[in-house]
């Protein structure tokens, strides 16, 4: 069961998201629990995608209950909520971290955005997440799926390069800072 987001952490201002697509952030999105499909429907069209990791803090302790909120492109580029042929909470919601602090995401991935005021000749589709915990200063960033990269985002970036290994799967660790 799903529902709209009542976070305990302070919610994004669409004004302060300096390193995601905030022209395609829409608040009070869907929470669901640390294993989780983003598509709102069976059978979203595109190349699976998996996205698993750990959000911890700064000395490596789990944070359990941290926040993922999490949107992305389609597999043709669309963000929902701006195309009435798209359920306006498909392919975005709030994961909540389990005792572990693990979160493990299915989801597909995402093309570049067709639409994006930002779009560049390099664009390429990636993932918006906004990590959040009690305590801790929110990471946010736009996470790109490439073999080889880190598997760990320790700060607020443009892009975060993820290692992808085969079948789609993302290894990501997220380090918070304590406020």
């Amino acid at each position: 069961m799903t529902s709209t987001s009542t976070t305990t952490a302070p919610h994004v201002d669409q004004a302060c998201l300096d390193h995601v697509d905030r022209e395609f952030y829409l608040p009070a999105q869907r929470v669901l629990p640390w294993k989780a499909n983003l598509a709102a429907l069976p059978g979203e069209p595109g190349t699976p995608l998996r996205i698993a990791g750990v959000v911890r803090s700064r000395d490596g302790e789990p944070l359990s209950g941290a926040e993922l909120e999490i949107w992305h492109a389609d597999a043709d580029g669309c963000y929902s909520g701006y195309s009435v042929e798209i359920l306006r909470n498909n392919l975005r919601g709030i994961v909540v971290t389990c005792a572990g602090g693990r979160f493990d995401i299915s989801t597909v991935q995402p093309a570049p955005c067709e639409f994006s005021s930002a779009r560049g000749e390099a664009d390429v589709g990636h993932v918006n997440v906004v990590v959040h915990a009690r305590g801790f200063r929110p990471l946010e960033t736009r996470l790109v799926p490439t073999p080889g990269a880190s598997r760990e985002v320790d700060a607020s970036a443009v892009e975060s390069l993820v290692d992808v290994g085969l079948g789609g799967e993302v290894s990501c660790d997220f380090v918070l800072d304590p406020i």
